[in-house]
């Protein structure tokens, strides 16, 4: 099976560089307003991170998966569904592909899917991504800026997420095992919802504007 390619840009040695715009809007949602801010630096010439087709696919938890995936990153077993005739046992925990929510769900078990998949697909005018989980596993969040987790633990990660996916603020969800963190997601992370310590990051970038 051939994998995807996700050619991507080197982050530079100094994103206060020329020509380097590092967006902190935080969110990045297709036609919204970090979105557009990518998309005017680009068109005045900068190189943008994230750029506009970085955001998309960091956004869209499919093609989060495979790029996570291309890029050497751990992800749990996943399927696309349009219905509850999941292949993935339970417990799981399954994200809308759709453009009004973003939020994914823990199914434990099979009583929960009906509900859980009435939810997500809009009534079934949706897909959704199921993702396996082991009985003993639980998901965690981690808040990325510019690379940077206040959680050590995931340092070396954090810094692998941030090169694969160039996103400058980034919620993401990982699903933690007794033997490895799988990567599960990615949601925004608004520059108003920092914490002093996350903007602690971004001022010794030398980035912080207020």
């Amino acid at each position: 099976m051939t994998h995807a390619n996700f050619p991507m840009p080197a982050l530079p040695d100094d994103l206060r560089a020329q020509g380097v715009f590092v967006n902190l809007e935080g969110d990045y949602t297709y036609l919204g307003d970090g979105y557009y801010r990518s998309i005017e630096a680009e068109h005045e010439g900068m190189l943008a991170f994230p750029s506009p087709q970085a955001a998309i696919d960091a956004y869209v938890v499919p093609l989060a998966l495979s790029k996570a995936q291309a890029a050497g990153i751990p992800i749990p077993d996943w399927e696309i569904v349009n219905d509850q005739a999941v292949n993935l046992a339970p417990p799981l925990v399954a994200y809308p592909i759709n453009p009004f929510q973003d939020e994914g769900i823990l199914i434990a078990d099979h009583a929960g899917l009906t509900e859980a998949f009435k939810s997500l697909t809009m009534s079934n005018k949706y897909a959704v991504v199921c993702q396996a989980m082991q009985a003993d596993a639980r998901i965690d969040t981690l808040r990325l800026v510019l690379g940077k987790c206040l959680k050590p633990e995931y340092a070396d990660l954090a810094e692998k997420l941030w090169r694969t996916f160039h996103i400058p603020l980034a919620r993401v969800k990982i699903i933690v095992t007794e033997k490895q963190h799988l990567f599960s997601a990615i949601q925004p992370l608004k520059k108003e919802e920092l914490t002093q310590n996350e903007k602690a990051i971004i001022k010794e970038a030398g980035l912080w504007r207020a």
